[in-house]
């Protein structure tokens, strides 16, 4: 105990040194200077910088960051975490000998790629940092990195595995941060963004990069944002208006692309389902389903992601589309990305956000491939489970457009969406998918929201239900006691049932922190856990995992009982370290007893446990024991005596003060001794197929008993 409490104490006083810390950074890190951003429209009509990020957009976030406000300030403080964001970074490309000079000048293998990938980020990183510092630090770092990608040969160029799913975000940062460096002021001559820097960058990255790699409509649904999210960077960078618009329609309709099925766009990605695939049935009203989550919720959180920043792209240039074919337009009746279909990317992240919380969500099977003729090859017949619970995704950027551009109630127009924003488990600027940028487009008023919305601390090692738990019916709710928090589980026979979720983890032993009024189960784990009466007292029951179960991000309870009040605090990930629970002698399965009315014999049954802290004292307790039953509370003895046949179950638990194990027992009181043989030996089969040894076992015991069931006596009989 003493363990746990010293655990406890040192984590939260470093919780409580981390965010002092963070609120200094840029304090520490800002220069006297501001760099002035020189907003122009180049010929194409294309806004710069406008890669997503524009003028007010860039100038917002500054003030925002520079006054330590919240949200920004935390999110900021977050991004100086990285390594990106470290004023020693160098290009993962650069060459040994000369650091001015590639390593390598082809782009062709995923070797390459993992360089481009870091270094897109790490420039990105830099061009923020110099944007919101001053420092011409970042913006050599950024620049340098920026220089040694625009010196790639693009004849040595060429299409390598999975190229065009991997290239996209690190191009679209790589090429966001140029843009900052392109329209910002410095103090530093030799730092200044020339025409050569924008002559070489296209030709020697973006260019080839979007040809080589990126440029098709027909990959396999997220895979077709991903490099679309590069190219239409590259297209506002470079002015190309006919690729943009293309690029457009194929965020949108995408109506070109040979296969339907698995096309990427948002009409069919996140399609409206008029019909089950399997079998021709019409649905009527049509649903919203987003396709890809038939086949795992890693992929499907990925697609809201590339859907957002595709979305941020068309919003920083101010394009709109035709409502019907997606096609860019400029008429009156044109509208915004997130409109598109009447809100389909936002109905779609509901929708995911649904099933991501736990709920049951409904699901017609859908086609995932189809013929040039449109009939379906390959059909989703249900949502896929792989991922589903887990929250450490960027799939945030759009609550702020509609919260606040809008004017959008979240919390009533998608309020599962908004939860798992409010419930997600980490920051993730590294994150290699993109979207951690998201609260760079927060927009100003939301100010409002001050700390709301961050990321709700863990403090290890527990896990607390209060924060991230679904109700799945009217029994539970969430309370507060002091500052403990907790949610409070009214138990029915049925079973009252919540899902726990994003807390996924590899622990093999875990504890539950339970205070109940009454004896109850939990079903959990493909198991039961017995819960005794913890009289009001806050106790520890403690749970390991077999060899094929972990503790997932979605987790589902179901507590069963008489009315009883079960209440979880958290979840302890480090049980088997910090406590020593009990355990009893006799092992800790549910144990059924027979025996018969009216023995002269009694029953009689030790429930003694032991504890691996020796300076532990052990106490016993019994719930609801039989009339005429006896049991010591210092020894764990039980004794019995029944006068009436039937069947009585109990719970027995044993505690330390600060863990609880307990046991289900059930004993089975037959009108006679046949009656409570012919109950102990009901679940043998005569016809089923045993293992020789152990039947030979049964055998004899029964052999014996019955050989000896009108003359033994009952004491020998029991």
């Amino acid at each position: 105990m003493k363990r746990l409490m010293l655990f406890a104490a040192l984590s939260l006083s470093l919780l409580a040194v981390a965010p002092a810390n963070g609120a200094n950074a840029i304090a520490t890190l800002a220069t006297a200077y501001q760099p002035a951003i020189n907003e122009t429209v180049d010929a194409s009509g294309f806004k710069h910088p406008g890669v997503g990020l524009t003028r007010d957009l860039l100038e917002n976030m500054r003030t925002q960051v520079l006054a330590q406000k919240e949200p920004w300030n935390t999110h900021f403080n977050q991004m100086t975490l990285s390594s990106a964001a470290a004023k020693t970074v160098t290009s993962s490309n650069q060459s040994g000998a000369n650091p001015d000079l590639p390593g390598t000048y082809a782009f062709n293998s995923q070797g390459v790629e993992s360089k481009f990938i870091a270094d897109g980020l790490k420039a990105y990183t830099q061009a923020l940092l110099y944007y919101v510092t001053g420092d011409d630090t970042y913006r050599a770092n950024a620049l340098h990195i920026i220089r040694i990608w625009s010196q790639m040969d693009p004849a040595q160029y060429a299409y390598y595995t999975d190229a065009h799913i991997h290239s996209g975000i690190p191009l679209n940062r790589m090429v966001a941060a140029a843009e900052i460096l392109r329209y910002t002021s410095t103090q530093t001559p030799a730092l200044q963004w020339t025409a050569q820097d924008t002559l070489a960058f296209t030709t020697n990255l973006i260019t080839p990069v979007i040809e080589t790699l990126q440029h098709n409509n027909g990959y396999f649904m997220n895979q077709h944002l991903y490099p679309l999210i590069g190219a239409m960077s590259g297209y506002i960078f470079t002015g190309n208006r006919e690729r943009y618009n293309e690029g457009v329609e194929w965020f949108t309709v995408n109506k070109t692309a040979v296969d339907q099925g698995q096309n990427g766009a948002i009409k069919q990605l996140f399609r409206l389902v008029d019909r089950n695939d399997l079998t021709g049935e019409a649905v009527d009203p049509p649903v919203v389903q987003h396709v890809e989550m038939g086949r795992d919720q890693a992929h499907g959180a990925g697609d809201v992601t590339n859907m957002e920043i595709l979305a941020r792209l068309l919003l920083g240039q101010g394009t709109k589309v035709d409502p019907i074919d997606g096609t860019a337009s400029t008429a009156p009746g044109a509208v915004g990305p997130y409109e598109f279909l009447n809100d389909r990317i936002l109905d779609a992240a509901e929708y995911f956000g649904t099933y991501m919380l736990g709920y049951d969500t409904p699901w017609v099977p859908t086609a995932a491939h189809t013929d040039a003729n449109g009939n379906p090859t390959i059909v989703y017949k249900q949502l896929a489970g792989g991922y589903r619970g887990r929250l450490t995704q960027n799939t945030w950027e759009l609550y702020y457009y509609y919260q606040y551009t809008r004017g959008v109630n979240m919390a009533q127009r998608a309020p599962n969406f908004t939860r798992i924003y409010a419930e997600r488990v980490s920051y993730n600027w590294d994150g290699v998918d993109g979207g951690g940028d998201f609260w760079l487009f927060m927009p100003q008023a939301a100010q409002a929201e001050g700390n709301k919305y961050l990321v709700k601390p863990i403090v290890e090692p527990y896990r607390e239900f209060e924060d991230r738990t679904t109700a799945l019916d009217a029994n539970t709710v969430s309370k507060m006691e002091g500052a403990t928090g907790y949610v409070e589980i009214s138990a029915t026979p049925e079973g009252s049932k919540i899902a726990l979720v994003g807390y996924g983890n590899g622990a093999r032993s875990v504890a539950f922190r339970v205070r109940t009024n009454g004896s109850a189960t939990v079903d959990v784990f493909g198991d039961t856990i017995t819960l005794p009466d913890t009289k009001g007292q806050w106790r520890y029951v403690v749970y390991a995992f077999n060899a094929y179960q972990g503790f997932g991000d979605l987790v589902y309870l179901t507590v069963k009982g008489a009315g009883t009040i079960v209440q979880l605090d958290h979840v302890n990930l480090q049980a088997a370290t910090l406590l020593t629970p009990p355990a009893f002698n006799a092992g800790g399965a549910e144990l059924t007893l027979y025996t018969y009315a009216g023995s002269s014999a009694a029953l009689a049954y030790s429930f003694a446990a032991t504890d691996s802290n020796a300076a532990d004292v052990l106490s016993y307790q019994a719930d609801n024991l039989p009339p005429g039953a006896t049991f010591n509370n210092g020894t764990g003895a039980f004794s019995w005596q029944p006068t009436q046949p039937g069947t009585y179950a109990f719970v027995i638990s044993a505690s330390d003060g600060s863990s609880v194990a307990a046991k289900r027992v059930t004993i089975v009181v037959g009108a006679d001794r046949q009656a409570a043989v012919t109950a102990a030996i009901a679940s043998y089969q005569p016809n089923t197929v045993y293992i020789a040894a152990t039947l030979a076992v049964y055998n004899s015991a029964y052999t014996n008993v019955m050989a000896t069931i009108s003359s033994a006596g009952d004491a020998d009989f029991g």
